[in-house]
This record gives C-alpha cells, structure tokens and sequence, in this order.
C-alpha cells in the first residue's frame, strides 16, 4: 500500500480535498435563493431586504478577502480551512435560530463571510497552486467546479428538508454536519507544500524539476507561465492586474446576482419552488460537468485566458436569453445549461492570475482582485431587486447583467501574458535609473 501511495502525486489528493471544501462552503453559500422564499413568508420583509442579507455578506467577505488573503501566504492553507469550516457550522447555527433582521445579518451576513474568507476560493485556489505549474489550469478548476456540485446538491437537498423539517432546523443541521466532516477531512490530509510529503511540483523528479527550472529560465523559449514572481505592490502597477480585477468584478456582479434571483424569476413563472431550486441545481451539474472539459482545454490553449472569456460571453448569452424567457421549462433549462457552461469556464481565473504574477504573493494579488469581485458580487443583487421592484419583472435586470457581462469580456481581451507596468510608470523609473547614475 505504501509502495502505492508513493507513486502517486500528493497533489491530486490536494486537489480532491480542495474540491470537498469548495463544494461545501459553496454549496452552502449559494443555496440562499431557495431560503428566498422561506424567509419572505417568515419575517414578511420586502425582496430588497431579504437580498440585503446576501449582500453584506458578500460586502463583508469583499473587506475582509485582503487580510485572508495575507494570512493564508503567512500560516498556510490547512490552519485557515480549518478554522473557516468551524465558523461555518457556527454561522449557519446561529441562522437557524435567528429571530429578527440584526440576528440574521450577525449570523449569516458577517460569520459567514468569515467562513468563506476561511474556507473559500482564494485560500483553496491558492492551495493547489503551490502543487501544480504544467496542470495548474486543469488542477485550478477542478477544485473550482466544486462550487457547482455544491449548487447541484445543496440547492435541491435543503429544499427537501426545508419541506421536511422547516429552514431552521434544516440550516442548522446542514451547518453542523458539514462543518465536522471538513474539519476532520482537513486536519488528516491537507499539506501546504510538496516538500511537506518528499516531493517536487507537478510530481516531478528531482532530476526533472532542475531541468524544467532550467529551461524555463533559457532566453528565448517561450515559458508555460511567467516564471516572474510578481511582488503584490509591483502587479499594483500593471494594466494586466487592473483588467482582471474589473473583469472579476463584473462576473460575479453578474454571477451573485443569478444565484440570488434566479429561483424566485423561476417561480414567478409559475414553477414550484422545489422544481425551480432543482433546475437551478442542474445549472451546478452544468458546471461541474462542463468545467473539467474547459479546466482541460485550458492547458492545452497558448493562453488559459481564453476560457475566461468564453465564459463571460456566455454569461452575456445566458442573461440574454432570460431577459426574454416568459415561462416553459424548455427554454428555461436552455437558460441554466448556458450560465452552467459559462460558470464552468470561468473555473480557471486563479490559474490565469498564478500565470501572470507567480505564486509567491499570490494570497494578497489574487485576494484583492476577489475582493473587488465579491464587492461587485454584493451590489449585483441589490441593482436587481431595485430593478425588479418598479416594473415586477426580471426582464430589465437580466438584460443589465447582459450589458455587465460584454464588459467583464472587452476587459479579459485586453489582458497580455506578460504582464507590464503602465507606461507612465515605466518612463518614471526609467528616469530614476538615469538620474541615479
């Protein structure tokens, strides 16, 4: 057995281990839209202030990104998994006895964040990123499809025990079981580097890491990635940073903001709320599905960026499409496969940020950019509901989120992959180089 074990790359238990957290924090976070309904009937609020919750959590997670971010590159990724599965089964607890707006805000709205900050996709991307360089893109969105298995399972299982058991008890129960299980998986499995098990990244020999090294670092072969381990205070000052913190910002604008609504537009359709959380959930087997093919194509293109904006123009599609969706289950499935695939490509982001700036501060460079996402991720929800509230249609808001998406996909265009700093920025430290001497 332990001649078995010795020939397989412990990075592929990583990437196992990264995917079971991302769909459990996920599964979890994305399963609001079917407690939508629940907690209208229960409190009697207006939708704007249901999403209100979903939004300062997100807003509270976007503050805090930066700072996880940090800690994750200080004390490594198993102490914060650890500790942000143990705040999930907390907040998701305390949810479930919540009796007023300030209790589910406290609960939901700020522990929870911090759970996600924990536990979430940047400390998990990141993770595997120290594992993997040639299959980064494949090893990258293999974990970060787990977020759609989690919507496939979490969205239609917490119905069936909302159904059996009311939303307090089926939370809570949720919260704590899955809060034990990746703290026990986590702390028996989770190592930060590969030096930790005795081997090389990417499963390398000794002899083949020297090589590769080597090569990379010969002028005038093209690199896999770019070898330059970018300084977060240096990639501050590129165009390509900039372009993919905006171009994240738009799609989980865009993303949040389906997750939010889409449920309650599927029943405002007349489908039956436990029908229309299971064809949200088919939008996570989409993903999951559709996100190993685009995690290996990825790889294998001269620039994993592609996916990315193959993703976003899918997004504009999807939303396109719903804008114009009156009801019948056909052309609403049509709906959910297209954001499936268009989530199941945006798999890869980490991997293309891993490219650009290296490993070294990547918790900070890719913290940040997620922050400014997860802030777009918080006002995308709220802009909905406003422009729900007016006319009593979704139909303005999903052609908004069409517009958002074209945006999110001229920004990605733009990246290069080699990263520079802005012009002005160059010629300035052209000029203190000439002037020092």
């Amino acid at each position: 057995m332990r001649r078995v074990m010795s020939n397989i790359y412990y990075g592929w238990v990583i990437v196992a281990v990264g995917f079971i957290v991302v769909s459990i924090i996920y599964g979890n976070k994305f399963c609001f839209g079917t407690l939508f309904g629940a907690l209208l009937d229960e409190f009697g609020w207006s939708r704007a202030m249901v999403t209100s919750v979903f939004s300062l959590s997100i807003l509270s997670q976007a503050i805090l990104q930066p700072f996880g971010g940090a800690l994750v590159d200080r004390f490594g990724p198993k102490k914060m998994i650890m500790a942000g599965a143990a705040l999930m089964a907390i907040s998701l607890t305390l949810f479930g006895q919540a009796r007023s707006l300030f209790s589910v805000y406290l609960s939901y709205g700020m522990l929870f964040s911090l759970a996600a900050v924990g536990a979430g996709m940047v400390v998990n991307t990141t993770m595997v990123s120290r594992w993997f360089v040639r299959k980064r893109g494949l090893a990258a969105g293999l974990v970060s499809i787990g977020t759609g298995v989690g919507l496939f399972v979490f969205n239609p299982l917490l119905a069936y025990l909302m159904e059996a058991w009311g939303w307090r008890t089926a939370v809570t129960v949720l919260g704590i079981g899955t809060g034990a299980l990746l703290i026990i998986l986590v702390s028996l499995l989770v190592k930060n580097l590969p030096q930790d098990v005795g081997q090389y990244v990417d499963g390398m020999k000794p002899h083949e890491a020297e090589q590769f090294e080597a090569i990379q670092k010969i002028p005038g072969k093209t690199p896999i990635v770019n070898q330059k381990d970018w300084s977060f205070k240096d990639a501050l000052q590129t165009r390509e940073f900039w372009l993919l913190l905006f171009g994240y910002l738009g799609y989980l604008f865009v993303w949040y903001s389906l997750t939010n609504h889409a449920v309650m537009a599927m029943t405002d359709m007349g489908l039956s709320k436990l029908k229309a959380a299971t064809f949200f959930g088919y939008t996570g087997l989409i993903t999951a599905a559709s996100g190993v093919v685009w995690a290996w194509l990825a790889d294998l293109v001269k620039d994993r960026k592609t996916t990315i904006v193959i993703s976003y123009a899918l997004y504009c599609l999807g939303c396109a499409l719903f804008a114009f969706t009156t009801g019948g289950s056909s052309m609403i499935l049509l709906v959910m496969v297209v954001v499936g695939a268009a989530h199941g490509a945006a798999a890869t982001i980490s991997a293309v940020v891993a490219d650009r700036f290296g490993v070294s501060a990547m918790g900070k460079i890719w913290g940040t950019i997620t922050m400014a996402g997860l802030l777009g991720g918080a006002l995308g929800p709220i802009w909905v509901a406003r422009l729900y509230d007016p006319a009593y249609s979704y139909s303005i808001a999903w052609k908004f989120l069409a517009v958002v998406s074209a945006l999110a996909v001229c920004c990605m265009i733009f990246v290069r992959k080699t990263p520079k700093r802005f012009f002005f920025l160059t010629k300035q430290a052209h000029y203190n180089d000439q002037k020092a001497i």
